[in-house]
C-alpha cells in the first residue's frame, strides 16, 4: 500500500514537472512574440514620425507655392 502511494506520488510529480516545462515553453514563446510586437511597434512609430515630417514639408512647400500664386495678383 505504501508502495502504491509512492508510485501515485511519483506519477503526480512527473505530471507536474511536465506541466511546468510546458508552461515554461509557452511563457518563453509569449515573451518572444511580445518582443517582436514591441519591435514592430517601435518601427511603425518611426515610420509615422517620418510620414509626419514629410507631410509637414509638403504642406510648407504647398503654402509657398500658393503664396507665389497670390502674389501674381490674377483677376
Amino acid at each position: 500500500m505504501a508502495l502504491d502511494n509512492l508510485e501515485q506520488l511519483e506519477a503526480r510529480i512527473d505530471q507536474l514537472l511536465e506541466r511546468h516545462e510546458r508552461i515554461k515553453r509557452e511563457k518563453e514563446l509569449a515573451e518572444k512574440k511580445l518582443q517582436q510586437k514591441e519591435s514592430e511597434s517601435h518601427q511603425m512609430k518611426g515610420q509615422i514620425r517620418q510620414y509626419e515630417r514629410e507631410r509637414s514639408e509638403i504642406r510648407e512647400k504647398l503654402e509657398k507655392i500658393l503664396g507665389h500664386f497670390e502674389r501674381l495678383d490674377l483677376p
